[in-house]
């Protein structure tokens, strides 16, 4: 009888609007490193909340661990309606930090993109099946469905114009969006949209600075609309581009530019997860340090023009987190930027 209460989609639904108002969370997820044996392989998931400006460190919740999961500088941990999509080395997880449970979709292609639609109240995995890189004069797209009240997977396939995807994807109000070149590499610079709903892939024309950095371009959620940072990958970070996609129907963007108070480093070691409930715009290591040493993210103020630094504790700063789980090697950081959580089953 309990578990038809809590399973009962109704039930559900109040339960991700109550946590939904009250605390912003935003999860953290990393894996053992490139130099562990594969029998060692794991992903770890945690998750923190916005606190004041005041706070100079935030303290971080363990939830769980995925076996047999490396994530690569392409891979990404996105949060859509608190079921967590990952694309890690040849599969396609979905996980809820909140019951600790997880699955594997049989997703077999090129990409994997995470969406949800808010009206059918359905999660999709959108999968390029076909290869970019093979001459063709289409692209063979897959998705699964989950939710509606139900509680398998449908498969649907669709075709699309030739494009070659160049960025992580960004779900945003039931639209996820990418970047790619069409119809070939360098060639016309766009904006791939893909209706959750209907199932329908759209082009909208992009800047050069969107998408000529194409694995170092950055895709982020501002003010409920997709942005970009746009910043030289090669050279110190003490600066960025920030274009806006203002209108998606006649492909308008604004464009800002930002002086950082101080440097971040290199421009291809630091990437912008999003924004923070306050509008501040994140920029966070792509990388843990190869020693047990803090783990910091930036808060950038756009109107003061003022940044932040917050150390997540907890993030692999303990010699004994690292020996017990073996963590070494290449360790790339997915930080998700807004989380809710939820007691949806997969």
């Amino acid at each position: 009888m309990w578990s038809s209460i809590i399973r009962n989609q109704r039930f559900v639904n109040s339960y991700y609007a109550v946590s939904s108002t009250i605390r912003s969370r935003f999860t953290i997820a990393f894996c053992c490193g490139s130099q562990t044996k594969f029998v060692d392989w794991r992903l770890f998931v945690f998750s923190s909340s916005y606190e004041d400006e005041k706070s100079s460190s935030l303290a971080t919740t363990f939830h769980m661990t995925i076996p047999s999961v490396y994530l690569s500088s392409a891979s990404v941990c996105h949060s859509v309606h608190g079921l967590i999509g990952c694309t890690s080395s040849g599969s396609f997880i979905v996980c809820n930090p909140s019951t600790n449970k997880f699955t594997i979709l049989p997703c077999a292609g090129a990409r994997t993109f995470w969406g949800y639609d808010p009206v059918g109240d359905q999660f999709k995995a959108l999968t390029m099946v076909s290869y970019p890189n093979q001459p063709q004069d289409f692209l063979v797209y897959e998705v699964l469905t989950l939710g509606g009240g139900e509680s398998s997977w449908t498969r649907n396939r669709f075709t699309s114009p030739p494009h070659f995807t160049v960025t992580k994807s960004k779900c945003i109000n039931g639209f996820v969006y990418y970047a790619a070149w069409t119809p070939t590499r360098t060639k016309n610079p766009v904006i791939v949209c893909f209706d959750v709903r209907f199932e329908r892939l759209s082009f909208i024309k992009a800047p050069m600075a969107v998408v000529c950095w194409e694995g170092e371009s950055i895709l982020i959620e501002y003010k409920g609309k997709l942005a970009s940072i746009a910043r030289y990958p090669h050279a110190d970070f003490r600066s960025f581009d920030l274009w806006i996609l203002e209108d998606a129907t006649t492909h308008d963007w604004s464009q800002q530019t930002f002086e950082l108070p101080f440097s971040l480093g290199m421009g291809r070691n630091i990437t912008s997860p999003g924004t923070n409930k306050a509008g501040e715009i994140i920029f966070a290591p792509k990388r843990l340090s190869n020693d047990a040493l803090p783990y910091y993210i930036f808060y950038y103020n756009v109107d003061r023009k003022d940044m932040r630094r917050v150390r997540l504790l907890g993030i692999a700063d303990d010699e004994e987190f690292r020996r017990r789980y073996k963590i070494e090697g290449q360790r790339y950081v997915s930080i998700s930027p807004v989380h809710v959580e939820t007691i949806a089953s997969l």
